[in-house]
């Protein structure tokens, strides 16, 4: 985020925020974590291609069988 913040001139309190909001849609999404180029700490790279997304085999689970009462 700082890396685009730099690039950018935008402010990286506003790309933090947006990121969230995208990765909660599912816009986003972590694609490898690497070393930022200015900071030398490690860093999330994200996309939005979603040919690179990993796929989630998270099931939810249904309390009360198929919905009814």
């Amino acid at each position: 985020m700082l890396q685009v913040s730099i690039e950018t001139g935008i402010l990286r309190a506003n790309i933090c925020r947006y990121i969230a909001d995208m990765e909660e849609k599912g816009y986003i999404q972590v694609i490898r974590k690497g070393y930022c180029p200015y900071t030398q700490f490690r860093a999330g790279f994200y996309s939005t291609d979603e040919a690179l997304f990993t796929k989630s085999n998270v099931v939810q689970l249904n309390l009360f069988g198929d919905g009814g009462i």
